[in-house]
């Protein structure tokens, strides 16, 4: 499993080639008329490149001795606030008065201020319980995470705590080959089950995908948002980013200014930042996330791999709902806080 490093950042690219080669697929597949235009495909590429630059530039040198002396959080202070993140969540659901997942009402709701407490402050513990402390009752933990966080009828919350626990453990040389095909079925069974329950829930539509056809479908239909994003690109001039870091919902804004009706859209990593500032800003983006990513996978070990792992996975989950999110910039932050520690610290 360690003969390669299966999970430097150009798995980012690898990633956005398959969800492009699926869109494309799904795009003759179901109810779209056409298939993807040459343009999404040849800035989907470019983007792509530009993030490999990004990431082959970096050739800056990092003590990382002085990154396993960070002694900063203890086991039993991490433990603690992995079961207090879970608690949160639970209360949350217990206010919400019902299972998300089951209900596309309660699910429009889900995501309050306690998740939004509840779900990074989980993420970070048990990466960092398994990178600093690992032991296999930790496990358990990552299970009950992605269940509990799974009922807000969210993919991306199973996918970010088994993906990143998965990477975490994969750095630490944890995973045999049985541990990896079952670790990643699980992984693929929780998204693809979260995904189709979620989508028989929403009242006044009627869905007859498969799981699997379902997948497809949603890659083919944020590839033709982000299709018709393109000649629209460069003006918002920075609107979505401000909701961003404010207030709103960029999603939906999407969805108004976009389709010119109120939906929480997906429009793929590079919708948002074409809309607001076009190729440039396109450009931009990818430019730092390779930078970004490839600074961090110089620090991969001890609480680094945690950081690395959570901050990966999440730039893996934006390939099809966009940057939007403030609380994953919040854990970029964190990254970059890091690599300042790791840096005076030597």
């Amino acid at each position: 499993m360690k003969k390669y490093d299966l999970f430097n950042p150009l798995i980012v690219v690898v990633a956005v080639l398959a969800f492009l080669a699926m869109g494309y697929v799904g795009s003759f597949n179901y109810r779209f008329d056409d298939p993807l235009d040459m343009e999404v495909i040849l800035t989907v590429i470019f983007a792509c490149i530009v993030f490999a630059v990004g990431f082959l530039a970096v050739k800056y040198k990092i003590n990382i001795e002085a990154n396993e002396k960070l002694d900063i959080l203890s086991k039993k202070l991490l433990l603690a606030l992995a079961i207090i993140a879970l608690i949160l969540q639970t209360l949350n659901l217990v206010l919400l008065g019902g299972i998300p997942l089951f209900n596309s009402t309660l699910k429009a709701n889900a995501t309050t201020n306690i998740w939004r407490i509840a779900y990074p402050l989980f993420l970070i513990t048990i990466n960092f319980l398994l990178a600093k402390y690992y032991d296999r009752k930790f496990l358990i933990l990552v299970l009950a995470g992605a269940l509990i966080f799974g009922l807000n009828g969210y993919r991306t919350s199973v996918l970010g705590i088994l993906g990143s626990s998965f990477i975490t453990l994969y750095y630490l040389d944890k995973i045999s080959k049985k541990f990896a095909i079952v670790f990643v079925a699980l992984i693929i069974i929780g998204l693809m089950a979260v995904g189709y329950i979620a989508s028989q829930s929403i009242a006044g539509q009627h869905w007859t995908l498969n799981p699997l056809e379902l997948i497809f479908y949603r890659a083919a239909f944020t590839l033709e948002v982000f299709e018709k994003i393109i000649p629209l690109a460069g003006t918002t001039h920075g609107h979505i980013l401000g909701m961003i870091f404010s207030s709103g919902s960029p999603r939906t804004f999407i969805g108004e200014y976009v389709l010119k009706y109120t939906v929480c859209l997906t429009s793929t990593l590079f919708g948002p930042v074409m809309l607001d500032f076009g190729y440039v800003g396109l450009t931009i983006q990818m430019l730092f996330m390779g930078v970004f990513l490839g600074l961090l996978s110089k620090v991969k070990k001890s609480l680094g791999i945690g950081i690395y792992a959570i901050i990966l996975t999440h730039t893996i989950i934006w390939i099809e709902t966009g940057p939007t999110d403030i609380m994953i910039w919040f854990l970029y932050l964190i990254g970059l806080i890091y690599l300042l520690i790791i840096y005076f610290k030597k």
